[in-house]
């Protein structure tokens, strides 16, 4: 049972609802096929340099001392994993958390004993930080997309970079410990230089690229605000001019997933509380071993510097958090409740706790000397528009997301174990406490949506303000069949346009706002996006269908490869989903005439009606759809369309492309009479027992019988069923 607990508890924000962001069963699925499939593709050359940046404790740390861990069986010995070795956890906790814990009081390294820990380098010091045990399954945030870029043609150190940090500390103190933020610097002006000398060398007498050079970065969660303190100061360190060329010349995208913009409340319970993670450990011990750990000041929730009617908007009006991001019941039995940034950054928080609990002076402490008081950048001013040609804002909405805190002196007396007594979440247009009651709020929730599950809506939603008031809007039903009605298209309209939009009964959005505009001197059209993908949590944002899809369309635009590298991520994506569901079919409109019949299909992340349509980009296409045209091989002949028809093979004739059967179904060779077409894919799908080679093939599948379909009881166990209504 400890072993299920952790499974699903590891990470915040992971309820027990929720799709695990990956398992060792489906590990042990998907990465053989996925090698096996793009072994045999051509790679990718010379791609665009990538820099990953990770999110609160998904950077490995490590013992850089041998460490004596008096009455434990187990001590830390030099170069040994610390974050995260459960098996540590387990049998040496009072040392673990001794060796997680920093000095409260300036963030040293803990003393008697001495324990010296510092992050890992290295793909593997993100990718997973605990293979193999139970923690693995939920500590591989990365894994699946670092594996697929690598297949790629991707190369550590040279085109895919990454930044592990150490997620204990505020980011003044990781420049001064660490230089964190000079070591970024040089890791990527030398992978934009040496990108640079692959392509003058492939191209010589070239006087300048194509396509704009710098590399794209990629931020998750708290990796979001690390990005943001190392573009202040590039700034800071450089002059602001000079700082902001040097940003566009070596970043030319930037990517942030999950960003907390506005911080998020978890970063509350963390410093009166304590987060457990999921760790078989008590809050109190978790509270002991983070009350130094001054990067909560990060993402402490803020309050905007500045109103703004596209914000305000989408949050139902509100210019600051909807309810209290957190209440305190006292020993007295009084009941105060606290804003974002009049009471957790102006400290009467953590002032009136100091009353009861001396703890709580640390953290007011690295408040005032860590954030108020660093030269590089004003953390309670709203972040802007970061100063780089493409900007993409990607997060999940309408997860149950707690927003609000309760806490209650504790009934044992202990000074420092508080309790968490209360959780106020956000669902949809819901606000409600954990026993189901509703909180009452100022304005009813007539369009606000709800946040990822970690982050509220009202934080991820702040990146709206980074893009232009005239926008192009794109909104697909997530249910397997809709017709091209459902569909909106927004062309040239605002936010105050997109809200007026009804929604019908429980049917999810994903939503994709776009704008692109000329911009005053050398570096051309920018481009900002925001995406908001429906029902997806915090964590599995990462290896989202929807976002590899639409961040492999940004890759091979940048290496002018769109072609290749969307058919590996089309493949990759083909088999991660066919280990999870059998694919759902979805109705067509007519046939296409002319290439104004075309449009982009967000839903599927390709141009509608794939058999007639493709995307073939012109100069002056300034959203997606423009570039959607009819195939050069259709022509119109007496107002109707022909074209060359793909030869369909009997049946008897099919055969499974591979060695695998999944879940009943294969990847067919060639278009079979019997045949599908998965929703996004161009591949053809059918049943394994229809192929010639069925016998021959891996069964892969719950209890090896097909899943999904409606079952007449004619399903066998070897994966066989009698062709019904599935």
């Amino acid at each position: 049972m400890l072993a299920f607990a952790l499974l699903w508890c590891l990470w915040p924000g992971l309820t027990l609802g929720d799709t695990p962001p990956a398992s060792e069963s489906m590990d042990e699925k998907v990465s053989p096929i996925v090698h096996k499939i793009i072994e045999s593709q051509q790679r990718l050359e010379d791609p665009m340099p990538i820099l990953l940046i990770p999110g609160f404790a998904s950077s490995r740390l490590r013992a850089y001392t041998f460490t004596d861990c008096p009455g434990n069986v187990l001590d830390f010995t030099l170069n040994s994993d610390v974050w995260l070795d459960v098996g540590m956890v387990l049998a040496a906790k009072s040392c673990f958390i001794h060796c997680m814990g920093l000095n409260p009081e300036d963030q040293s390294d803990p003393e008697n004993p001495r324990c010296r820990v510092r992050p890992d380098q290295g793909l593997d010091a993100i990718s997973e930080l605990s293979p193999g045990r139970l923690t693995g399954p939920l500590s591989a945030v990365w894994k699946y997309l670092i594996n697929m870029l690598l297949e790629m043609g991707f190369i550590p150190d040279q085109t895919l970079l990454v930044a592990p940090y150490d997620f204990r500390l505020a980011p003044f103190q990781l420049e001064e410990r660490d230089g964190f933020f000079t070591k970024m610097k040089e890791q990527i002006e030398n992978a934009v230089r040496a990108d640079e000398r692959r392509f003058r060398k492939k191209h010589p007498g070239t006087k300048s690229r194509l396509v704009q050079k710098g590399l794209m970065v990629i931020g998750h969660s708290m990796g979001n605000p690390i990005f943001r303190y190392f573009e202040a100061w590039i700034k800071y360190t450089m002059g602001e001019g000079p700082g902001k060329e040097w940003l566009r010349q070596n970043v030319n995208t930037y990517i942030a997933v999950g960003a907390p913009l506005l911080g998020a409340q978890f970063a509350v319970q963390a410093a009166v509380s304590g987060l457990t993670f999921g760790l078989p450990i008590s809050e109190y011990d978790a509270r002991e071993m983070g009350i130094g750990f001054s990067s909560y000041g990060m993402v402490l929730p803020v309050d905007p510097s500045r109103i703004d009617k596209r914000h305000r908007l989408l949050n139902n009006g509100y210019t600051k958090y909807p309810v209290p991001v957190s209440s305190v019941k006292y020993p007295n039995g009084s009941i105060e409740q606290y804003g974002a940034s009049e009471d957790i950054w102006g400290a009467s928080l953590w002032q009136h706790l100091q009353e009861f609990d001396s703890w709580s002076k640390y953290v007011e402490l690295y408040i005032k000397n860590l954030y108020e008081s660093d030269p590089v950048m004003d953390f309670m001013d709203s972040w802007k528009r970061p100063d780089v040609q493409n900007v993409y804002c990607v997060y999940g909405v309408n997860r149950k997301t707690p927003v609000s805190f309760q806490f209650s002196f504790p009934d044992n007396g202990y000074e420092h174990d508080w309790d968490t007594v209360m959780t106020i979440y956000e669902e949809g247009k819901r606000v409600y406490a954990d026993d189901g009651s509703p909180v009452e709020v100022k304005e009813p929730q007539s369009h606000s949506k709800s946040g990822d599950g970690t982050v509220s809506y009202f934080s991820l939603s702040w990146c709206h303000t980074w893009m232009q008031e005239r926008i192009n809007i794109t909104r697909v039903p997530q249910k397997a069949f809709y017709e091209t009605d459902d569909l909106v298209e927004l062309r040239d309209a605002t936010i105050e346009d997109y809200v007026k939009l009804e929604t019908t009964g429980d049917t999810g959005y994903n939503t994709f706002f776009e704008e692109r505009h000329q911009e005053k001197g050398k570096f051309g059209v920018s481009s900002t996006a925001v995406w908001e993908l429906d029902n997806v949590d915090h964590r599995a944002v990462i290896f989202e269908p929807v976002f590899l899809e639409q961040m492999s369309h940004q890759l091979h635009v940048q290496n002018k490869v769109v072609g290749r590298m969307e058919k590996q991520i089309e493949k990759t994506i083909d088999q991660m989903l066919a280990t999870i569901s059998i694919f759902p079919s979805r109705g067509e409109p007519a046939e296409p005439i002319s290439d104004n019949d075309c449009y982009w299909d967000y839903s599927k992340v390709m141009c509608a009606f794939p058999n007639h349509c493709g995307y073939y980009y012109q100069f002056g296409d300034y959203h997606l759809g423009l570039s959607c045209r009819l195939h050069k091989n259709w022509r119109k002949e007496g107002g109707m369309m022909t074209a060359k028809h793909t030869e369909v093979a009997h049946d008897e004739e099919c055969e499974c492309e591979g060695y695998f059967c999944f879940y009943g179904l294969c990847k067919f060779k060639k278009p079979c009479q019997s045949s599908f077409s998965a929703p996004g894919l161009t591949d053809q799908w059918g049943r394994c027992q229809q192929a010639v080679n069925f016998k021959d093939l891996q069964m892969i599948g719950l209890d090896k019988t097909i899943i999904d379909f409606e079952d007449d009881g004619s399903c066998q166990a070897d994966g066989t069923c009698v062709m019904g209504k599935g």
